[in-house]
């Protein structure tokens, strides 16, 4: 349990980058465009989606293919699982449909702003620590108006190592200057920010936005980032004789 919480981690992409309704609008409008997609409901051509990015994104990851490759490889499978021919020109136009369109509904998730703005004013730095390649996420963050308000940008591109591994944590502890024990991890992902966090000695908040499941019901929750103040109290901020004090996440 941490004492005085003197900064907090943040998963990026669906804890304060909302990736699934930019997710979600891109798919809609490349059914629109790509009849062929029209074999599935939107769901399903969601989870498939989903399936192929996950295992494209751990080669990208891992320096065996570059986003744009992966992009196209992405599109190819989704393409050829629904039965069309995957010509090149198909495939090019299907990935750039998406790509547009993803970019266009980039925003943060509902109350981001807000919950950032209340720890900048406790003094509070917050450190961006994400699964993805630097650029990539340094885009995003400046896009949705973000990026003067994060301290620290910390990606597994740039520390070499991905998250659960506690490296990536211990990363960015360093990079604003707090231990372990003086910090707090918020994230939508168990096995990544949750865990992760966990094996790095660090007390975690988990945002479940979408009504799953918890694996474990000690560990704090949130489905929301809004209100500000009480996504702070269950970060185990509050303000106390105007100075940042906490407790216990969840307490």
């Amino acid at each position: 349990m941490p004492g005085r919480v003197k900064a907090v981690l943040a998963d990026l992409d669906d804890t304060l980058f909302d990736h699934r309704h930019a997710t979600r609008t891109a798919l809609g409008r490349l059914a629109e465009a790509q009849p062929a997609f029209a074999v599935w409901p939107a769901e399903e051509l969601a989870r498939r989606h989903a399936e192929i990015l996950e295992v494209l994104h751990l080669e990208v990851l891992s320096g065996r293919r570059t986003i744009a490759e992966a992009r196209t490889e992405r599109f190819a499978r989704l393409l050829a699982a629904a039965g069309s021919n995957g010509d090149p020109a198909r495939v090019r136009q299907a990935a750039d449909v998406y790509r547009v369109a993803y970019e266009t509904a980039w925003r943060p998730v509902a109350g981001t702003h807000g919950l950032l703005a209340a720890l900048a004013e406790r003094r509070l730095p917050v450190a961006i620590v994400t699964n993805n390649k630097t650029e990539e996420q340094r885009r995003k963050l400046k896009r949705i108006g973000l990026d003067g308000q994060v301290a620290a940008l910390v990606t597994s591109e740039e520390v070499g190592l991905s998250k659960p591994d506690r490296r990536i944590f211990d990363a960015a502890l360093e990079r604003v200057g707090v231990r372990a024990d003086e910090a707090v991890m918020l994230g939508d992902g168990w096995a990544t920010d949750v865990n992760g966090a966990r094996g790095a000695g660090i007390a975690v908040v988990w945002l479940n936005r979408f009504g799953l499941a918890s694996p474990d019901a000690s560990v704090p929750e949130l489905t929301s980032l809004e209100p500000a103040d009480v996504a702070l109290e269950r970060l185990g901020i509050e303000l106390r004789e105007g100075r940042a004090s906490a407790r216990p996440p969840g307490s």
